[in-house]
């Protein structure tokens, strides 16, 4: 009589078939939603480091201005390309983890793989969930970066 268990004590399979298919529909419903959510996390970084670079932009040619030039904008965004003034670029590209990018305009610059410079003013975004690219160009005429 020590080991019975009475009625009631146990879950039946169909009990646990039940519960394994809820759950089931729950991870199909959420993991989806989860990649959704990396990929919007990725672009709203992207998008505050665009809101930077154009900050730091402005900020450059007020401090031209003030020093007493005629507030111009910066040639382009980066103190030194390829660690030379004025420097080529290699034809991959220089992905930001090997050199910061936008050293010029933001202090410190940005360490980030999801970016490459791809010419002296251009930039690639890729979003590593989504795989997506967006290239900005910036403009020393007008200070744009789009």
């Amino acid at each position: 009589m020590g080991n019975h268990q009475g009625p009631g004590r146990a879950f039946t399979l169909v009990e646990l078939v039940i519960v394994i298919a809820i759950v089931g529909i729950l991870a199909a419903i959420a993991i989806p939603r989860f990649v959704d959510i990396r990929t919007e996390a990725y672009d709203s970084r992207r998008d505050a480091i665009v809101g930077s670079v154009r900050a730091g932009v402005m900020t450059t040619a007020a401090k031209n201005q003030v020093g007493g030039g005629a507030g111009t904008f910066p040639p382009n965004l980066e103190a030194t390309w390829n660690g030379i003034t004025g420097g080529t670029l290699e034809a991959n590209g220089t992905v930001c983890t090997t050199k910061a990018c936008f050293e010029l305009v933001i202090p410190g610059g940005i360490l980030d793989s999801t970016w490459t410079q791809t010419t002296a003013t251009s930039y690639t975004f890729t979003n590593p969930v989504s795989s997506t690219s967006t290239t900005y160009t910036y403009s020393s005429t007008n200070g744009t970066l789009q």
